[in-house]
């Protein structure tokens, strides 16, 4: 057995040797090598946001939106925690229950013991609705911070400088047909 173990791990080694390879000195491209500036300027890309937001609050922390990573974490901590607080409950109601139904009299919760089966079972019921709203709370905050990085990533390059202006106001025009006044809204977009 220890030979074979030596064997299998001597072929291993030698074929990922054998895709180990230096290039060739006689390639065509070796003397077609370009120089460039020292400084690369890397594009902020959207599916590298998406990629890094798989981890909650990945992709805020690509796109440098720092703040915004302890409210992915806040939404995320609470809607885990009603999830588990509602399905501790339900297994709670649903096994008082059981004990209940199997004449289990040892195993009874003492603060349950005057509710009657019909109130543990709609408790029990009550509890897995709520642990299902909050599944997909939690589904929600984190297709969210998908959502969030990936829009952010594609407006990273947006300019909101203070050379640009929009103003807007509501506006009362004479209408020439009828005397009745027609009302509407002006927008002016200025560039400084």
């Amino acid at each position: 057995m220890k030979h074979v173990k030596q064997i299998l791990v001597t072929v291993i080694l030698l074929s990922m040797s054998l895709l180990a390879y230096s290039q060739d000195i006689k390639s065509p491209n070796v003397g077609r090598v370009k120089t460039q500036d020292s400084v690369r300027v890397s594009k902020h890309s959207p599916t590298a946001a998406m990629l890094w937001s798989i981890i909650p609050g990945g992709g805020q922390i690509y796109n440098k939106k720092y703040w915004k990573v302890p409210i992915v974490y806040g939404l995320l901590e609470g809607s885990c925690y009603f999830l588990t607080k509602y399905a501790s409950d339900m297994v709670l109601y649903r096994n008082e229950f059981i004990n209940r139904r199997d004449g289990h009299t040892d195993l009874l919760i003492p603060g349950l013991i005057s509710s009657t089966d019909e109130n543990i079972l709609a408790m029990k019921q009550k509890a897995q609705r709520n642990m299902e709203i909050a599944i997909a709370a939690t589904a929600i905050v984190y297709t969210l911070n998908f959502i969030d990085a990936m829009v952010d990533a594609h407006l990273y390059y947006f300019d909101v400088s203070d050379d640009l202006s929009l103003f807007w106001s509501p506006m009362l025009l004479s209408n020439p047909i009828n005397t009745s006044p027609s009302y509407g809204v002006s927008v002016v977009l200025s560039f400084k």
